[in-house]
């Protein structure tokens, strides 16, 4: 295992861990999930509230819960779970630079000119993957991407339930939306994102716009009257999933963002990024067990991944686009209000 970093290491993200991540944590081994609960500084999320563009909210909750937690804590505890094992190798530090496929290899070199060959890569190498652009030819579509900026805030007033995150939807930057996901009584993670077509087209200053969010909008500005920032604002990409696309190749395949598994709704890409991982694992050692890398076999890998993933992702990547209108979401948070049935539908499929 490389990666470019050292550990503990911060990851700029919206620490929110979808009910996913624990199920895949679970099928790699059932003391997983109890060693995650056990973790200091992780917030199980019961389920979430939805503020609609016209100030009304609705209640729902998770079908599987999730948690939130810091990814230098969360990415740190499932390194130790990897390092723990003794049975894998590691090397931190390792700046991914060039990848090449030829003959009965794949090459990687750092920016040092250090170089490690293999049989096959599984790449994780995030939003900007180099091995998605080298092998797999992939461009940033800005249809099918977004741009995301958080902070972490202290002495926030009135956080709703520690278990219950927040979704702000604001009529003027839908398809965007404003979250506030608790880490504890009084702090969180607090972000804003939109669809990055949006942005350009727009000229939005994500950061600015974060800012008028918090100290202007009737719903929040209160809340955060005293509230101190303790980190920069950061900004990172999301390569949302929803498309049919190829994510394999002779002798590798793509996992995570670098496979553009994101959530085209809600952001959330932990989950998917960890089914993904499993999957090609699963893979790997079919590729090994008949000595077989071809384009041909990773397909299986392609298709895994469509059956598990991309049906979801594909609804989700249509109510993105229906969520551009602020009176259906003011009528479906209504009809929420009034309908236990509907608000149960939501709290399933949203």
């Amino acid at each position: 295992m490389i990666d470019k970093n050292t550990f503990p290491r911060d990851k700029v993200c919206g620490d929110a861990i979808g009910g996913r991540a624990v199920r895949v944590l679970s099928m790699l081994d059932p003391s997983f999930p109890e060693m995650l609960e056990k973790l200091e500084g992780v917030n199980k999320s019961a389920g979430w509230k939805l503020y609609a563009p016209n100030g009304k909210s609705v209640e729902l909750h998770f079908t599987y819960p999730g948690h939130v937690a810091r990814r230098q804590d969360f990415d740190n505890f499932l390194f130790r779970l990897v390092k723990d094992s003794g049975k894998i190798e590691i090397r931190e530090g390792f700046q991914l630079k060039d990848v090449h496929a030829g003959g009965n290899f794949i090459n990687i070199t750092n920016d040092l000119g250090e170089s490690y060959h293999s049989k096959l890569l599984i790449a994780c190498d995030g939003a900007q993957s180099v091995v998605a652009k080298r092998l797999a030819k992939f461009r940033v579509d800005l249809s099918h991407y977004s741009g995301a900026v958080r902070a972490y805030y202290t002495n926030i007033k009135g956080i709703y339930d520690k278990e219950m995150i927040e979704i702000h939807l604001l009529k003027k930057y839908l398809p965007g939306y404003f979250w506030l996901f608790p880490l504890d009584e009084n702090s969180a993670n607090v972000g804003f994102g939109m669809l990055s077509s949006d942005i350009a087209r727009r000229k939005i200053n994500l950061k600015a716009a974060m800012e008028e969010i918090i100290y202007n909008s009737p719903a929040l500005k209160d809340r955060f009257k005293e509230s101190i920032r303790t980190s920069d604002i950061s900004g990172f990409g999301l390569p949302l999933g929803g498309r049919d696309m190829e994510i394999s190749g002779e002798r590798f395949m793509l996992c995570g963002d670098a496979a553009s598994l994101i959530d085209p709704l809600n952001g959330e890409g932990i989950g998917n990024a960890m089914l993904s991982g499993l999957l090609a694992g699963e893979q790997a050692l079919k590729c090994f067990e008949s000595d077989n890398f071809s384009v041909k076999m990773m397909k299986h890998y392609d298709d895994s991944v469509k059956h598990n993933l991309t049906a979801e992702l594909k609804k989700k990547l249509t109510l993105q686009r229906l969520f551009n209108r602020s009176w259906l979401i003011n009528g479906m948070v209504n009809a929420g209000l009034r309908f236990p049935l509907i608000k149960h539908f939501i709290g399933r499929h949203l």
